[in-house]
């Protein structure tokens, strides 16, 4: 179903696509060259990676494996190039997606933007400052204990510390979009299987292309990653939805079974159903918020036919007619008797 908010701008496809070829530009570019000054002083920094790594006093690091070590080379001082303008990614990401959200759906963007890259700072110090470090420690020992002559190589100490940085990485980001848009009520247990399905789709997809060469290891890695992220979600993914919504189920005269959303939106006085199939939403028609609350339940729910009681704002269903093209709208049907209670406001 196509979607095309009064908010959205009113310009091609095409535009778009160059507009987004133009800001990934940009990112490739500066990435590239952020990451020559850490490619310049990368030796510096793997020998200190390797020192705080290194399990015991004496010495017991090897390299055996020559090749890995000048690809870890070029891996870790392209992440790093990529950490160092977060800043200028997050911006192209605002600018570029802003113009086609909702009010809600910026608060969450802008929550993601702002919190995962922090949370991702404190969880990578605390990972290879406190916890590798120590966790290599206790291993030696365990090794020592059993009188084993220990010898470590150096490519396996960094590459679990690489793969766990990155590990880190899915979960933190896709752990910030699903808590956010539970955080801004666009995540709740109606629509939670299609976030996972988009969310969990790419974080697999970028998981699996990470860990091609290991197929064993990179299915395990996608799906303890995904596992994880779903029980940082869970809070918002079992929410009961903020609305109670009902269709209506009819049959038309060729025996179609079509849906009918019944709406109460209450801007006037005026005769209501008293059922509860029937959604009230206070103000609808003039609620920014609350019309965007809908625009989400039309979207989960495609109904055939929106009935609207109790409104007078009918430029405002027109607009919305002629974003869903495929949905009657029916303003102030008068299926009902006039002895029918009223609302007041």
């Amino acid at each position: 179903m196509s979607l095309h908010l009064s908010s959205d701008s009113n310009t091609r496809v095409s535009i778009h696509a160059n507009e987004l070829v133009a800001r990934m530009g940009i990112v490739i570019f500066l990435w590239m060259i952020a990451t020559i000054p850490w490619l310049l002083n990368i030796n510096n920094l793997l020998e200190y990676f390797v020192t705080i790594f290194n399990p015991c006093a004496g010495n017991c690091l090897n390299l055996y494996q020559p090749e890995k070590w000048s690809e870890l080379r070029w891996i870790i001082a392209a992440f790093l190039g990529l950490l160092s303008i977060t800043p200028i990614i997050n911006l192209q990401i605002w600018v570029f997606s802003k113009p086609g959200l909702t009010h809600s759906e910026q608060r969450m963007l802008r929550l993601v933007l702002l919190l995962a890259p922090v949370i991702f700072l404190i969880a990578s110090y605390v990972t290879i400052a406190e916890l590798l470090p120590r966790l290599y420690s206790i291993g030696h020992a365990v090794h020592s204990e059993y009188g084993f002559v220990t010898k470590y190589d150096a490519v396996s100490l960094i590459y679990f510390a690489m793969t766990l940085l990155w590990i880190q990485t899915l979960v933190v980001t896709s752990s910030a979009v699903m808590v956010c848009s539970g955080l801004t009520g666009n995540l709740d247990s109606s629509n939670a299987n299609w976030w996972r399905l988009r969310v969990y789709g790419f974080t697999s997809l970028v998981s699996i292309l990470s860990h091609y060469d290991r197929t064993t290891n990179g299915m395990m890695i996608t799906l303890t990653t995904i596992f994880v992220v779903e029980l940082i979600s869970r809070p918002w993914t079992t929410k009961s939805p903020k609305y109670d919504v009902k269709l209506r189920r009819l049959f038309t005269e060729e025996g179609e079974i079509i849906s009918n959303l019944e709406l109460v939106c209450g801007c006037v006085n005026g005769p209501i159903p008293q059922a509860e199939q029937f959604l009230t939403i206070q103000d609808v028609c003039t609620n920014k918020l609350a019309h965007e609350d809908l625009i989400r339940i039309i979207g989960n729910l495609k109904p055939s036919i929106i009935s609207v009681y109790c409104c007078n704002k009918y430029p405002v269903w027109d607009r919305l007619s002629s974003i869903y093209q495929g949905i009657e709208i029916i303003v102030n049907a008068d299926d009902y008797a006039a002895s029918e209670p009223t609302f007041d406001r």
